[in-house]
């Protein structure tokens, strides 16, 4: 018998076709109308001194950011971010990640937990211009729900909530009832998640509740609670809107950010300018937190695959 003979083989063929980049198109322009060219034209404004009710553009170089890093204006909202990035989110993860493990571990009832969360999530499901509505008439210092228990029962005479002292800290108070739910959700879908069998062989173990909390859940827990504050910190870096329905950034500044900065000059007083410079140290600053964040996981994470 002959050997068989090896079929043809076919040449390939280079089909041309131009679906593929049509099918990104509309994205693409997408991104380009509302993202990369208001970046560029934010920094080319922040260049310049601009108002448009005055007049055209005029090139001024750094000027704008000098006048940014020397302002005491600036540097007191930074000062009011820190402390509110710090307590606001800081005490937002703490109670996620306690009402999230009581939540599970102390009620049984899948079905009770499920509608405390419900009830949880509805302040987070609310506009933040209403939350500072309802917050700012709980804390009004003239008959405000808070002073009135305060008062009766304590008998402690009214508090100033939205004075020079306190304004920064009610707007907290708003924001930390609020936004807890957001990282509470995270953190409870990952304590579901977690497997049983690791906990049953730490009973067998003899392992004490508080062993296994802190070698077992929270490691395990770990980078989900590094995404839940992620998350939580880019949402409050930029936070504006509670703070202009309550306090207006006042009294007096007492409780101005950054953002609400640039909005006060960029919208109500027209200087684009001086605004776009202070949105661009402001994200520049943000990429630059995130990023030492995420290398500073990455070193935690690894360090404890090793050991």
């Amino acid at each position: 018998m002959g050997k068989k003979e090896k079929p043809p083989k076919e040449d390939l063929v280079v089909v041309k076709n131009s679906t593929p980049f049509l099918l990104v198109l509309p994205a693409l322009i997408t991104l380009v109308a509302i993202v990369i060219y208001p970046m560029f034209w934010s920094l080319y404004y922040s260049l310049h001194q601009y108002n448009p009710i005055v007049g055209a553009a005029k090139w001024i170089g750094l000027a704008n950011y000098k006048w940014l890093f020397t302002s005491t204006r600036f540097w007191k909202s930074v000062l009011h971010l820190v402390y509110y990035l710090g307590v606001a989110v800081g005490a937002e993860m703490i109670l996620a990640v306690v009402v999230a493990l009581l939540l599970y571990e102390l009620i049984k009832s899948r079905t009770v937990q499920l509608i405390l969360l419900v009830i949880f999530i509805i302040p987070m499901m609310m506009p933040p211009s209403v939350v500072g509505v309802i917050w700012r008439f709980i804390l009004n210092p003239m008959g405000g729900v808070v002073n009135a228990i305060l008062y009766y029962v304590f008998g402690k005479e009214p508090i100033n909530w939205l004075g020079p002292k306190l304004a920064l800290t009610s707007v907290i108070i708003a924001d930390i009832w609020e936004w807890t739910s957001l990282p509470l959700m995270i953190i409870y879908s990952g304590r579901v998640s977690l497997p049983q069998s690791v906990y049953e062989a730490a009973r067998v173990d003899g392992a004490t509740p508080w062993m296994t909390l802190t070698r077992i859940t929270l490691p395990m827990l770990r980078e989900l609670i590094a995404i839940a504050f992620i998350l939580r910190f880019m949402d409050a870096y930029k936070y504006i809107d509670k703070v202009t329905v309550m306090t207006a950034g006042g009294p007096g500044g007492a409780s101005e950010l950054p953002s609400y900065l640039g909005y006060l000059i960029g919208v109500q007083q027209f200087n684009i300018g001086e605004a776009t410079a202070l949105v661009w140290v402001i994200a520049l600053g943000s990429v630059f937190i995130i990023t030492e964040f995420i290398k500073f996981m990455k070193k935690v994470l690894y360090a404890q695959r090793i050991h």
